[in-house]
């Protein structure tokens, strides 16, 4: 029999007129419409509505706890504590995730974490990747792979100067040309407009302003003594802009992988 507890103030048990068989229709009704939203089924779990909800969670612990401790043991990591504030609401988080790809994203951030070559101890790392999808997860490392080659051109370009090795100007100006580009107008995400603002909303990505065009114009000759004064019209395409990846989106991606 299932008990229905609702008092205001000044009522009584008596006020309260529920029949047991119309709470355990609702329950019923309930249960099936949970089971139509998750998998596995409510009948493997237990009725969710009691707190068995829990069993789900806990086996998403164990299974990122037992990647955790593989990866531990194949790169032969010595580990070190990790304080209860960070420990507690990571696996708490990461009880919640049932994507594959995004349990391992789970299992190497608390091996990083706890390996005693690095210093990564953050709070905001298990809240950021609880905030985040796959696609976004994905598209974020895609861009990071994207700055590190822009980070390698800008780096050859240097070196090639230094050492004089270009034949022409032409293949210099089409060098400086391409990283002017990206220094200028960033790259584009793959993704919808909601994902990227939730990237940025995380300070994961920044965005870079829109490009101003300004029409061209002329002014008098040289011999032209009188003043004339050119009212420039300006324009920018607010579609014409793109990402940056920050610090802390780099610190992120680091975190998650081994």
């Amino acid at each position: 029999m299932i008990v229905v507890t609702y008092l205001k103030e000044g009522m009584t048990d008596k006020d309260i007129n529920i029949k047991s068989s119309t709470i355990e229709k609702g329950l019923e009704l309930a249960k099936d419409f949970l089971g139509k939203l998750i998998f596995p089924t409510v009948e493997e779990v237990g009725l969710l509505i009691s707190g068995n909800v829990r069993y789900l969670r806990f086996k998403n612990e164990v299974n990122i706890l037992l990647k955790a401790r593989e990866y531990v043991e194949s790169k032969n990591i010595t580990l070190k504590e990790i304080p209860i504030k960070i420990l507690v609401p990571l696996l708490d988080q990461a009880s919640l995730e049932d994507n594959e790809t995004l349990q391992d994203k789970w299992a190497k951030m608390l091996v990083n974490m706890v390996d005693s070559k690095n210093n990564l101890q953050n709070q905001i790392f298990p809240y950021i990747l609880s905030q985040i999808s796959i696609e976004e997860f994905t598209e974020l490392g895609e861009l990071i792979k994207r700055e590190k080659q822009h980070s390698e051109i800008r780096f050859e370009l240097a070196e090639a100067i230094k050492q004089d090795q270009f034949s022409s100007k032409n293949e210099t100006k089409k060098l400086r040309k391409e990283i002017d580009q990206i220094e200028q107008g960033g790259f584009r995400l793959d993704l919808e407009e909601y994902e990227a603002t939730n990237l940025l909303r995380l300070g994961l990505v920044k965005q870079l302003p829109p490009k101003i065009y300004i029409e061209e114009f002329q002014t008098g000759g040289v011999d032209d003594l009188s003043e004339r004064w050119h009212q420039i019209g300006a324009e920018y395409d607010p579609d014409d802009y793109g990402y940056r990846v920050t610090e802390l989106g780099q610190k992120f991606i680091l975190i998650c992988e081994l």
